[in-house]
């Protein structure tokens, strides 16, 4: 009676596609003439590579993140409005890369893309207008570490949408990827 078969043959599916249209169930897929194993061979494993690209672009967020990190956030009498910019960029990239490493949803992911687009554009309008985004943060002193965030954060963008692009293909209907 507790044979795993023998309850995914009489319980129904209650699973959804990525649509939101319920999964067909075992039932329904008899009653279309398929055989039983070639209709679980055929069922997409939804997020396989969103959950691969999670912990690399966590890890990048979380590294850009650490390198926006005021040197001396207890200083703010000498601080002028434009130096207290790495703290909020640093809260941001922090939090998104927490949030990432334990959830992989289509709303993380897609902040995960525009915070990343936000940086490498605060980045590349520092640059045009001569002003440094990480001046007096942990990673200021250093030369590399402007363009390893820029590139950290457009490889965070671009891994973002590839993983918002991965969606399973529909059972019956054609492939996205011809």
């Amino acid at each position: 009676m507790n044979d795993p078969s023998t309850f995914a043959a009489t319980e129904p599916d209650d699973r959804e596609e990525p649509d939101g249209s319920p999964h067909p169930g075992p039932a329904q897929e008899a009653e279309a003439g398929v055989p039983p194993r070639t209709a679980a061979a055929r069922r997409p494993r939804s997020g396989a590579l969103r959950h691969v690209l999670r912990r690399p672009v966590a890890a990048a967020l979380l590294f850009c993140g650490a390198l926006h990190l005021p040197v001396e956030a207890a200083a703010p009498a000498v601080m002028t409005p434009a130096d207290f910019l790495p703290l909020p960029v640093a809260l941001v990239c922090l939090g998104l890369g927490a949030v990432l490493a334990v959830r992989d949803t289509p709303v993380v992911w897609r902040s995960v893309a525009v915070a990343a687009l936000g940086l490498v554009t605060l980045h590349v309008w520092g640059g045009v207008a001569l002003f440094d985004p990480l001046e007096g943060a942990v990673g200021g002193p250093f030369a590399w570490a402007g363009i390893t965030v820029v590139l950290s954060a457009a490889a965070c963008a671009v891994l973002a949408g590839v993983a918002l692009m991965d969606r399973p293909a529909r059972a019956g209907g054609p492939s996205r990827r011809a």
